[in-house]
């Protein structure tokens, strides 16, 4: 299952506090003071049945980062993927990164789907 054309969708036009937040994989390569990432880390066949699966479940993480207090970002971006029947499982460690100057929190959730 390809999950980043539905996580690019999800994320379009993705507006906290009147700021939009642009979401690209991997990387971001613009100059905004709040975007978000996006990278899966786990895929797996489930509900096997008849010598077949019929479920597929991925794993992957958003990375939110931001040079202001991200936990506004964060609600919203757990209230999306809920919204979007993405389930968010947990959080990474809330960092500064000071090469860079931004805040940097790891979003985790998992997708599945029927086959």
């Amino acid at each position: 299952m390809n999950i980043n054309p539905i996580l690019e969708e999800i994320f379009k036009d993705f507006i906290v506090d009147g700021a939009t937040i642009p979401i690209s994989f991997m990387q971001y390569g613009g100059d905004k003071t709040a975007y978000l990432t996006y990278y899966t880390w786990y895929e797996k066949p489930e509900l096997f049945s008849d010598d077949d699966y019929h479920a597929e479940v991925i794993h992957g993480t958003i990375d939110i980062f931001s040079k202001e207090n991200f936990k506004n970002i964060l609600e919203s971006v757990k209230k999306k993927l809920k919204e979007n029947d993405l389930t968010w499982t947990d959080n990474g460690s809330e960092t500064f990164e000071e090469d860079t100057g931004f805040f940097h929190v790891p979003v985790n959730f998992c997708a599945s789907n029927l086959n």
